[in-house]
């Protein structure tokens, strides 16, 4: 029985190795999982059930807390150096095209039409 599983050890071992540049391109087309080596068919959706419409939703709901928050003065608009000041790096880069009146302020409705324009945007290419 020892020499069995040795003999099987040692088989193993000879065995040709795959190498990691030889990739099937299949492989490489495929896309990328937490954990790859469960199949399709086995791995759960996000806990939550979330999708689509639902996700977008929950997402503009994190951003308009974030906006109150950075509204320093209670104002229901940020100016440039709010934004900056609460790191919302995409209003300050987008300040000029959000700020579409040209008031020098946002509001939350100015932010939530330039996020919906360049959603369409990104569609229609």
């Amino acid at each position: 029985m020892l020499a069995a599983a040795a003999a099987c050890s040692c088989a193993h071992a000879q065995a040709p190795q795959p190498q990691p540049d030889m990739v099937a391109p299949a492989m490489m087309s495929a896309p990328m999982h937490p954990d790859p080596y469960i199949p399709p068919a086995m791995r759960k959706p996000p806990r939550d059930g979330a999708s689509g419409p639902v996700l977008q939703y929950q997402a503009m709901q994190k951003l308009k807390k974030r906006f109150e928050e950075a509204d320093l003065d209670g104002s229901g608009s940020l100016s440039r150096e709010e934004a900056h000041k609460a790191g919302l790096g995409f209003v300050e880069k987008n300040f000029d095209h959000i700020d579409t009146a040209q008031r020098g302020v946002v509001n939350f409705e100015d932010l939530k039409a330039f996020i919906i324009q360049r959603r369409e945007e990104a569609r229609s290419r």
